[in-house]
């Protein structure tokens, strides 16, 4: 993931990718403050896949006057979400318009599976908020569709998720609810996360790591390895410590 202190520079040079709009709730059904002026494109697998996360979404946000990726990733019976954050350049963002227009994305119907799709085929749930306008679509096998827009779209969005927040490697490990807590790490500029001296593979800024509750060693270190800082914490049984650090 690029560094978080580049791209803040250029957040006022931002154009959000698409119009403002009205609020839109969540997918637990609340309405964060501030979705008002949201619009976006969401893509979220849905179950059962052939994944250990209950959850998978990659999601595109613009807010005035930046426009965010967000990558999220839940495990069952967690209420806790990994997830990696960065911020489109104005090109990205209108990158990501420009698909969402020329694949008419607005328009999709839901897509079954063809006759020809394998039976492992993966299904998407497709959200979209554009110009006040809502529009939901269901699409299985989009790679097999004779309709080649949905995997266009759909891989157009993962892409750039991933591109700019990053990926979410799955860890097997697993704390005990009475032994278990989550840190939220965030530098300038983004990082190289280390929990323990364990390379997490994910870069500044990190929500909702699960970690064991206790002390532990917080290493961050730039990519072009100008700064390298250690940092101590503690973390509680269930609940959350947040590090922000300036790597300067």
């Amino acid at each position: 993931m690029r560094s978080l202190h580049a791209i803040l520079l250029l957040v006022a040079a931002l154009a959000p990718a698409l119009p403002a709009a009205a609020a839109e709730p969540d997918a637990a059904g609340a309405t964060a403050a501030g979705d008002a002026d949201d619009n976006y494109v969401r893509v979220t697998l849905e179950p059962p896949g052939p994944t250990p996360f209950s959850m998978i979404r990659y999601e595109i946000t613009a807010r005035q006057p930046a426009t965010t990726a967000v990558h999220r990733r839940s495990l069952p019976g967690e209420e806790e979400a990994l997830h990696a954050l960065g911020l489109l350049t104005a090109s990205e963002a209108e990158a990501v318009r420009r698909l969402v227009a020329d694949t008419g994305a607005m328009t999709l119907p839901d897509a079954p599976a063809p006759p020809h799709a394998p039976a492992t085929a993966l299904t998407w749930r497709v959200e979209l908020l554009v110009a006040g306008e809502r529009h939901t679509f269901l699409v299985a096998a989009p790679e097999a569709q004779p309709d080649r827009r949905y995997e266009r779209l759909i891989d157009g969005v993962r892409r750039t998720v991933v591109r700019v927040a990053g990926d979410l490697p799955f860890r097997n490990v697993f704390y005990a609810p009475s032994r278990k807590g989550w840190l939220n790490v965030a530098s300038v500029p983004s990082g190289r996360l280390f929990v323990d001296d364990f390379d997490t593979q994910l870069d500044t800024p990190v929500y909702a790591y699960e970690v064991s509750s206790g002390a532990h060693q917080i290493r961050v270190k730039s990519a072009d390895g100008r700064y390298d800082r250690t940092y101590e914490v503690r973390v509680e049984p269930g609940g959350t410590t947040n590090l922000r650090v300036d790597l300067r």
